[in-house]
């Protein structure tokens, strides 16, 4: 029976086209767990209803990502089962401008 990480790694890999990294947790080729086309995903699971995410964890897999050329995702599964994803503003906006070239950078950023 696979644990809960395992199967949250499965999904990510088959919803996104991609592979999981067999060993990331203790491995020196791929770190985060699901390595896609255009990105790396760490994920994690808690049977808690709250996870404390620390910049140091974003900041490492996002260093991960860049050594294999890919963008960072960050993937959380807390108690109510949800899965949840965390990327920096850039990748957001970059995103967000593929699915709306119409808009100018000045209404996507104002400030």
């Amino acid at each position: 029976m696979l644990k809960k990480s395992q199967r949250q790694e499965r999904r990510g890999a088959q919803l996104l086209g991609g592979t999981v990294n067999a060993g990331s947790g203790n491995g020196w080729v791929r770190k985060n767990d699901v390595r896609t086309p255009d990105y790396s995903i760490e994920y994690k699971v808690t049977s808690k209803g709250s996870y404390s995410l620390k910049e140091k964890e974003l900041i490492t897999a996002e260093k991960q990502a860049l050594v294999d050329g890919r963008e960072m995702l960050f993937g959380t599964q807390m108690s109510g089962g949800r899965n949840w994803i965390t990327m920096s503003e850039e990748t957001f906006l970059a995103l967000h401008t593929l699915a709306h070239p119409e808009m100018d950078a000045e209404e996507i950023l104002p400030w």
